[in-house]
């Protein structure tokens, strides 16, 4: 059940009956040469859709851009910035919550928005709500560690496969071509992080510093396969379809 697709008198119906509302959020970034730059919009909305044959619940517009300051080097990235994300998710909580919503599910396709989430689903919480994060990557990784992955790697990647092959450019692959640009005594060891007598030291900077095309992981995106994702997806679908079913029955405290 789309908003935009009902009348205000199907919402007023649903919200009688349900309070229980969930929004997509993704991003518009590099995720290497070889993927498009709206995966993580494309793989949440492709997961709604899977909901939907599963389970009633209206879903919002979803919101296709996010945080990604640390990604902008890249042609065709866009940011919002934190403060943005911020005013834009609370004027959308609120409108809901208005209306008789009283827990909203974010189903995040992109790891820069959990700061934001986190600050919004605290508010909700002092409203009388919840707030509920549905970040798809790490459940597919709880759900099977060998599904679990980085940044354009290959879960990423596999998901792009089971939503259209013709959106991932193999031919185009590069390698992760990690850079040291601290020097060799503090090689890179993942997003925002150097390595130092075997410690991750967090150094925030830009990626296109340390990866020169934007994919970072263990996961290399060449064992991917169309296989892994549809499996992938259905089993992340069936276990939000199975959380929303049972939250239907969470108390809001």
């Amino acid at each position: 059940m789309r908003l935009a697709e009902m009348t205000y008198w199907q919402t007023e119906s649903y919200f009688q009956k349900n309070d229980m509302v969930i929004l997509t959020i993704g991003c518009l970034e590099s995720h290497g040469s070889h993927n498009v730059l709206g995966v993580d919009t494309m793989i949440p909305e492709k997961l709604l859709s899977m909901i939907e044959e599963r389970v009633e619940i209206a879903a919002a517009p979803g919101i296709p851009y996010g945080v990604c300051e640390d990604m902008t080097s890249f042609s065709g990235t866009v940011s919002l910035g934190e403060d943005c994300m911020y005013q834009l998710l609370t004027r959308i909580t609120d409108g809901l919550l208005a209306h008789g919503a009283k827990k909203i599910l974010f189903l995040n396709g992109h790891g820069g928005n959990i700061p934001t989430l986190n600050r919004v689903c605290i508010e909700l919480s002092r409203k009388g709500a919840l707030g509920v994060q549905l970040n798809w990557w790490i459940m597919a990784g709880q759900l099977n560690a060998a599904w679990a992955g980085g940044h354009g790697g290959g879960e990423e990647t596999a998901a792009m496969l089971a939503i259209n092959p013709n959106l991932v450019y193999f031919d185009h692959m590069r390698g992760q071509e990690l850079i040291d640009d601290l020097g060799a005594d503090f090689p890179t060891m993942g997003f925002d992080r150097i390595e130092f007598g075997g410690i991750g030291i967090p150094v925030p900077r830009d990626v296109i510093k340390y990866t020169s095309n934007g994919w970072i992981g263990p996961d290399d995106p060449k064992e991917a396969t169309q296989q892994w994702g549809v499996e992938m997806l259905t089993k992340v679908a069936d276990y939000i379809a199975n959380f929303i079913e049972a939250f239907r029955k969470a108390e809001v405290r």
